[in-house]
């Protein structure tokens, strides 16, 4: 089998999940760093994260598990590199285990066949810090993952599986899991934009006790990881972490909001009981990161918040104005 060369500089790139959260920011920077970007996306999907650049891409409708089509699309396009971001259950849980096993854990496999049949050189996949399970500790690539929920579980097979198809073509790959991104345009369910739109609009929101913990990592580190991931020589093999490395409680974050909003007053901690499994330890060892990918979030918590408000508040004006 002739060896494929790794990726250069610049590139083809196909992003999946291209009009979701994460993916609408990497396919912007990609943009930025000389890349062409084929966007596939959900039909139905929203475009609106991608309406700055919508002319700059190709963009493509497909479910990625329709395994059919997704092997004609990337037989037609052929990139020098792919960056798999679409799923499902990472914004709110999803209760169909067929469907969560067909998204998360079959289709990075049968991506990363059709992209070593049409001859590409590096596959990325999104993974989750749900791969872990509970852990004691900074969450280090190192230890065996111990997923215990479904998503976490099929997340976990999808990167491995992902991994070994991809390794069978000669094509590199790498395996990033994603700790608790945040930022503007994030979906109106999850957590900080919850709370950042109940203090805007001077509403009573109800909290749990508060003193579990994440770590959250800004949603422009979190693309530049990615994109790091693409562009890295010589990478392959290999599973990296995306987070801070810091832990913050889900009180403190919501007081910091209400710092920059204002509103403390509207934060009813314990009005909410904690959900069943509820994990009070959640951190990211970071050295893998800051080693082969050169990487490191450099956003603070305290102003990526406030980017995220003074983006909310923009979107408010502007839908006024309209």
């Amino acid at each position: 089998m002739p060896i494929i060369p790794d990726v250069g500089d610049a590139t083809s790139l196909l992003v999946t999940g291209a009009s979701g959260f994460v993916g609408a920011r990497v396919v912007r920077l990609a943009l930025e760093h000389g890349h062409s970007v084929t966007a596939l996306v959900r039909p139905g999907s929203q475009l609106h994260r991608l309406a700055p650049v919508l002319r700059e891409v190709e963009l493509v409708e497909t479910d990625i598990t329709d395994f059919e089509k997704l092997e004609r699309v990337v037989g037609r396009v052929r990139p020098h590199a792919c960056v798999h971001l679409a799923a499902v259950g990472a914004v709110v849980r999803e209760d169909d285990l067929g469907r969560v096993l067909a998204a998360n854990a079959e289709a990075p496999a049968r991506l990363a066949e059709a992209l070593g049949q049409a001859g590409s050189t590096r596959l990325v996949t999104a993974g989750s810090s749900s791969e872990y399970g509970r852990v004691d500790g900074a969450m280090d690539e190192s230890r065996a993952a111990r997923a215990d929920d479904v998503y976490g579980v099929a997340k976990l097979a999808g990167g491995l599986l992902a991994a070994q198809t991809a390794a069978r073509h000669g094509m590199k790959s790498a395996h990033l899991r994603l700790f608790s991104v945040y930022g503007p345009g994030e979906d109106g369910r999850r957590l900080v934009a919850s709370v950042v739109d109940a203090l805007l609009d001077r509403r009573p929101i109800d909290l749990t006790p508060g003193e579990q913990v994440r770590d959250f990592v800004y949603v422009d580190d979190a693309a530049e990881a990615l994109l790091a991931a693409v562009e890295r020589p010589g990478l392959d093999g290999v599973t990296i972490n995306v987070g801070s490395g810091v832990q913050t409680t889900v009180r403190d974050l919501c007081e910091t909001l209400a710092g920059i909003v204002g509103g403390h007053e509207l934060l009813r901690f314990g009005a909410r009981p904690y959900r069943d499994g509820e994990r009070f330890s959640w951190r990211a060892s970071t050295d893998r990161a800051r080693r082969l990918l050169g990487w490191r979030a450099h956003t603070t918590l305290l102003d990526g918040l406030t980017a995220t408000v003074a983006h909310a508040r923009a979107e408010r004006f502007a839908q006024v104005a309209a």
